[in-house]
């Protein structure tokens, strides 16, 4: 575990500022009670596992296992990093209230912390609706390939909306398999979800 670089406080401090924090924001009983635990165990190590560092967004999204804390996967830093990739998409998008996004999710599950990545696409789709953003979430364990067929369908549907300037010269321009092509690269980087 590393304490911020220049934040003035010493491990042992920084580390009670972070779990206390957690402790305040965390909503999931399994979770929080873990917290709880290795306060009162004293253990340290484990709690600096769980909040050394926190997870970055990588080329492949969200990796990291699930438990407590800011550097596992769990309720509370499923909806901070969606409230930000929320952010995001709404500086890059213009229409994102119109298009929406799309979220899909597999069979991983974690029953001591609660966290699944059913769950997790649920709190992801719930934050995108609390800020008026349409979802699109798969009622069941999805492949990626059927979350591309979703795009394909919802473009058809949503083509005006989806009629980006990066992709398309001229609006009267018809759209090819390569802008096509192009287009869903682009949507699967930036417009979907998966847990």
């Amino acid at each position: 575990m590393a304490a911020p670089e220049g934040g003035g406080l010493g491990e042992d401090a920084w580390l009670d500022r972070e779990t206390a924090q957690w402790l305040r924001w965390d909503k999931n009983f399994l979770t929080l009670e873990a917290v709880k635990r290795l306060i009162a165990e004293g253990n340290k190590e484990e709690l600096g596992k769980c909040f050394g560092a926190r997870m970055e967004f990588g080329t492949a999204g969200l990796r990291a296992a699930m438990g407590p804390g800011i550097s596992r996967m769990n309720d509370l830093t499923i909806i901070q990093t969606t409230q930000g990739f929320c952010r995001y998409l709404e500086k890059q998008f213009s229409d994102l209230k119109q298009k929406g996004i799309v979220i899909s999710f597999d069979a991983r599950a974690h029953p001591s912390s609660g966290g699944s990545s059913r769950r997790f696409a649920r709190l992801a789709a719930t934050t995108f609706i609390s800020q008026g953003i349409p979802v699109y979430l798969f009622s069941d364990i999805t492949p990626t390939p059927f979350v591309v067929e979703a795009l394909k369908a919802l473009e058809w549907r949503l083509r005006p909306l989806l009629c980006l300037k990066n992709f398309l010269a001229q609006p009267s321009r018809r759209w090819n398999e390569k802008a096509l092509r192009k287009l869903l690269t682009f949507l699967i980087r930036k417009c979907i979800l998966e847990f």
